[in-house]
């Protein structure tokens, strides 16, 4: 559908699809939604038999909603967990920048 209609802005990402800043805290979130399926290429990326979010990935999210929140440098991200794509539906996902 149409992020406009839920009050929320199109981003062109491959993985981020839609972007809205807060009104109360200024914080920027951008939301999508990782699949199988709809990112075929994550298939590829299998650890002992699991589909993960490359690291590499989360990184290039990180920045991305940082660069749209006027913060284009990453010093630190800590993985604490990967992230497992199941093997029907998908995850949705996050990134926030706040002030």
């Amino acid at each position: 559908g149409d992020p406009a209609g839920l009050g929320l802005g199109a981003f062109g990402h491959g993985l981020l699809g839609a972007a809205v800043t807060s009104a109360s805290s200024g914080a920027v979130v951008l939301t999508g939604r990782i699949s199988r399926a709809g990112d075929g290429w994550l298939t590829g990326h299998r650890i002992q038999g699991r589909v993960l979010v490359p690291g590499a990935a989360l990184v290039e999210m990180a920045l991305r909603a940082g660069d749209e929140a006027g913060c284009p440098v990453l010093e630190d991200l800590t993985l604490e967990a990967p992230l497992e794509l199941p093997e029907a539906g998908g995850v949705q996902i996050q990134v926030t920048v706040d002030p």
